[in-house]
């Protein structure tokens, strides 16, 4: 007999309980006095034995009970040496997946891998089935069952074999949680087409690394009949020293070198050092990846076993915008020691302001506004009024304009700005004067709109719709409330009944204060009253600057995309289709599909085309193998060796007690801890019954029957 959980023997000890309760002997309780007592001297009664149980079987009843339920609790089970693999003669239904990930690519591994998978279908029998996956950050069916089937038994060896041949390690990271819930799928189909019955075997190829994801394995539904053998391999050597993107720095005087001109821009990588891995002297160098030419001096570092350093690349102002690469030399493996780099180009908007108004005039919107944008650096935004001219640079035009109208328009001008709407613009009118509704209602392409009145002139906002782009910044409830933010010159708009403007926001007394009307691609947003600190509180709030970077970089088409990503996360890269083609590569086309290797890459979106860089993923660097119990905690059936099953025998390596079950699942089949409840409540009643027997026989009068 063994037990899950031993500790709850403990409750063994409190048996004392009852024990100590029927040593203890009771004084009477009903004393009767006759006449003649009154001359008796009274003594106290004499004890032949002081340690005599009273109700022995009751007793024992009672111990019982707290013996079975501690038992019961410390959920038994009875070790058994079952064979795990079928009897020969019995079909299986064998899956196999081999890890084809980037830490694979170390010295040693894939030949090894290979070797495994041979092994495997050298053994299976003529009735068995077989599937092979190969598995990183997605899965792919290397044989199929029909094909499986369909190749004569004496060539199978050989499927396999060529099958292998033209396979080889990717650059994505290893999901392995994905990779099982595959071939647990893959069981179904298998029981589908053949015996239900069949023996389910899944064998799993890998180095098993730190960076392995498993986290999806908890709570999978594991089918009946089913066992996983996991086969480690080990590299040729040890450790690895890895290289990952942290970002751009924000500051480049850190690293700008005494007596030579500041770089345009700093790059953040960090140097991992595994465990396992000796200390060695590592190089990091900055190339240009069009020309292969050397940027700048090289950087020596001594990274520790276990360790990470952080260093700063600085780049020169004239390879800031081409693409980049990053190498670091001195360790044994390679494959996780370049970066590819691309930095990305900041947007350019220009923010025309119509009005007359200055921009060193606190008592108008502008003022606020060349305020709240200076600094940004990404879009970058110029502040210009509508009669000046561009301003001086490199003689191209700014990628898009944002219009903010402060004054009423000629029919000229008017026409001009819808027509921009009407191609994708933006613009926003505020309504610093009865007279701009009138601008605003020309501008929205409708009639019937009317400056209305407020209850009061100190108005703050009522109601705010946080589902509306406008506002889904503040939509958390730490930052909704916009009840300190007064509006002093509030000027709110009557609608028609069939006009197109959605109202955003109200005041306090319901009238329209901010509204948004789509016209063509463009839109159109209509503020209730001024952008001064005469009108209101608004433009001196900390909502303001939010607000409006979020209308200039919904007016872009969204927040900008980053330009480096790892392999299998390259959805952060694009926000819809998109096509990418390898950039230093002639002869390369575009595909749909994104890229599984490390490198520069031209990605057309929306008619855009910029420039991106994939990176190996950061927990390929992870080596350091995971102990198996791991996989055991999280709930999957592994068992040592099978009896009778040389393909397991070589995959994987010999543990004592072959061709036993493990303890969660054999206690979880036996189910022991039911019967000892079910004995545990029996025995209660009967305790409860002996009990209240006793008692009717003590209360019972003397001489009765």
């Amino acid at each position: 007999m063994n037990f899950l959980s031993p500790w709850f023997l403990a409750g063994f000890a409190l048996i004392a309980g009852p024990v100590i309760a029927h040593l203890i002997r009771r004084v009477t309780r009903d004393r009767f006095s006759f006449s003649a007592m009154r001359f008796l001297k009274e003594s106290p009664p004499r004890l032949s034995k002081r340690s005599r149980i009273q109700h022995p079987l009751l007793l024992l009843l009672r111990c019982l009970i707290v013996a079975v339920l501690a038992a019961g609790f410390a959920r038994p089970f009875l070790r058994r040496d079952l064979p795990l693999a079928p009897v020969n003669g019995a079909p299986q239904s064998v899956v196999a997946i081999v890890n084809v990930s980037a830490s694979m690519q170390r010295a040693g591994l894939w030949p090894a891998a290979r070797q495994k998978i041979a092994d495997l279908a050298a053994t299976l029998k003529d009735g068995d089935q077989f599937v092979l996956f190969s598995a990183s950050a997605g899965v792919t069916e290397l044989i199929s069952r029909e094909r499986w089937a369909q190749t004569p038994p004496d060539g199978r060896a050989g499927l396999v074999k060529n099958v292998l041949a033209s396979v080889t390690p990717g650059w994505g990271p290893m999901h392995l949680d994905a990779a099982i819930e595959t071939a647990v799928a893959q069981w179904e189909q298998m029981a589908e087409a053949t015996d239900s019955t069949a023996h389910k075997k899944l064998v799993v190829v890998s180095d098993f690394t730190a960076g392995t994801r498993i986290a999806g394995l908890a709570g999978l539904a594991w089918p009946k009949n089913c066992e996983v053998v996991l086969t480690q391999l080990d590299p040729d050597h040890t450790g690895d020293a890895g290289l990952h993107w942290l970002g751009w720095a924000a500051d480049t005087a850190a690293a700008t070198t005494a007596g030579a001109p500041p770089p345009a821009a700093v790059a953040r990588v960090s140097v991992t050092q595994g465990i396992t891995n000796p200390a060695r002297d590592l190089h990091l160098q900055l190339y240009d990846d069009r020309t292969g030419n050397i940027l700048g001096p090289g950087q020596d570092l001594t990274v520790p076993a276990g360790d990470e350093q952080v260093a700063l690349v600085p780049v020169p102002a004239d390879a800031a915008n081409g693409p980049l690469r990053v190498e670091l030399t001195g360790d044994t493996e390679t494959y996780d020691n370049k970066l590819w780099l691309i930095r990305p180009t900041p947007r350019s908007v220009a923010l025309v302001y119509h009005g007359p108004h200055s921009g060193d005039d606190l008592k108008h919107a502008r003022f606020y506004l060349e305020r709240a944008v200076a600094g940004w650096k990404d879009p970058v935004v110029t502040v210009r009024g509508a009669t000046d001219a561009p301003a001086a640079g490199a003689g191209q035009t700014p990628a898009s304009q944002f219009d903010v109208v402060a004054e009423p328009l000629a029919a000229a001008d008017a026409k001009a700005l819808r027509d921009r709407l009407t191609a994708g613009g933006f613009a926003l009118v505020l309504l610093n004067d009865p007279a701009m509704v009138d601008t605003a209602a020309a501008l929205a392409g409708e009639t019937g709109w009317a400056p209305a009145t407020t209850a009061r002139p100190d108005a703050l906002f009522g109601t705010i719709d946080f589902q509306h782009p406008l506002f889904a910044l503040f939509a958390d409830p730490h930052y909704s409330n916009f009840a300190t933010i007064h509006f002093w010159k509030p000027q709110p708009v009557a609608l028609p009944a069939a006009t197109k403007a959605a109202v955003v926001a109200r005041f306090d007394d319901n009238t329209p204060a901010v509204l948004e009307v789509p016209i063509g691609k463009g839109r159109l947003i209509v503020w209730g009253g001024d952008w001064s600190n005469a009108a209101g509180q608004w433009v001196i709030s900390t909502k303001f600057v939010p607000w409006l970077e979020s209308l200039v970089e919904r007016s872009l088409g969204g927040a900008s995309h980053a330009a480096v990503a790892e392999i299998g996360d390259t959805g952060r890269l694009v926000s819809g289709p998109a096509q990418w083609r390898a950039a230093l590569d002639i002869n390369a086309t575009f595909v749909n599909a994104p890229p599984m290797s490390p490198g520069v890459y031209e990605l057309v979106e929306g008619g855009t085309t910029r420039l991106v860089a994939v990176q190996v993923p950061a927990s390929e660097s992870r080596v350091e193998p995971i102990p198996l119990d791991d996989f055991e905690k999280l709930g999957v059936p592994l068992h040592a060796n099978p009896a009778d099953s040389a393909a397991a025998a070589a995959l994987t390596p010999p543990k004592p007690s072959p061709g036993t079950q493990t303890a969660t699942v054999l206690e979880g089949r036996q189910k022991l801890w039911r019967w000892l409840l079910a004995a545990a409540a029996v025995l209660l009643a009967c305790e409860s019954l002996f009990s209240y027997t006793l008692a009717r026989r003590a209360a019972a009068p003397a001489g009765a029957k």
